[in-house]
């Protein structure tokens, strides 16, 4: 054994005894010392217990299965930190068939979609009663109506009914976004 060996190994069990002796004193003269070291040794007691009860799958092998899980369990949590929302979440207005359409993102699902008159900025009403009518030769459409501007229609979408119009506007906002038209867009407002 080389000197340098003999070295660290002495001042290692010299470092644990003194480690120990301080340990010892604090515990004394310091009573709510001495209660967190018996806490300590009890949750010690507790955890070895675990490992060597009688379960129908040995303590260990659960302890494996949890430390095998916690990298999954730390990148989850710092995955967490450094979400940043994707850039289209930004994007929560536009001009659509004649009227300007605002909503919020929820994850990447178009929530609270609905649209305002582009020159009062008042919500619009809907008609899409041609819908009802199974024997009107006209197309089924929906107008969207500013009660502001003298009951003027702002938007008219063709073949359906308010939820159809709906789900054409959610449709086209989700095509900017693929197609990354949403940007150059958003520059020539700003």
């Amino acid at each position: 054994m080389a000197a340098d060996e003999s070295n660290a190994v002495r001042n290692g069990v010299i470092a644990t005894v003194v480690g120990g002796l301080v340990l010892a004193a604090l515990a004394e003269l310091w009573p709510p010392f001495k209660g967190f070291l018996s806490w300590l040794w009890e949750q010690a007691c507790w955890i070895g217990s675990f490992f060597t009860g009688s379960y129908s799958v040995k303590g260990w092998a659960l302890f494996g299965l949890v430390l095998l899980g916690l990298p999954s369990i730390i990148r989850f949590f710092i995955g967490l930190k450094k979400h940043e929302s994707p850039a289209f979440t930004r994007y929560v207005e536009d001009l659509l068939y004649g009227a300007k359409w605002h909503w919020n993102w929820i994850g990447n699902e178009i929530s609270n979609l609905w649209c305002l008159c582009p020159q009062c900025h008042s919500e619009l009403v809907y008609d899409d009663s041609s819908c009802r009518s199974i024997y009107s030769h006209e197309p089924s459409k929906t107008d969207f109506i500013c009660e502001h501007c003298g009951g003027r229609t702002v938007a008219s979408i063709l073949g359906g009914n308010k939820s159809y119009a709906l789900s054409v506007v959610q449709r086209e906002i989700r095509r900017r976004v693929r197609t990354n038209e949403y940007q150059t867009l958003h520059e020539q407002q700003s």
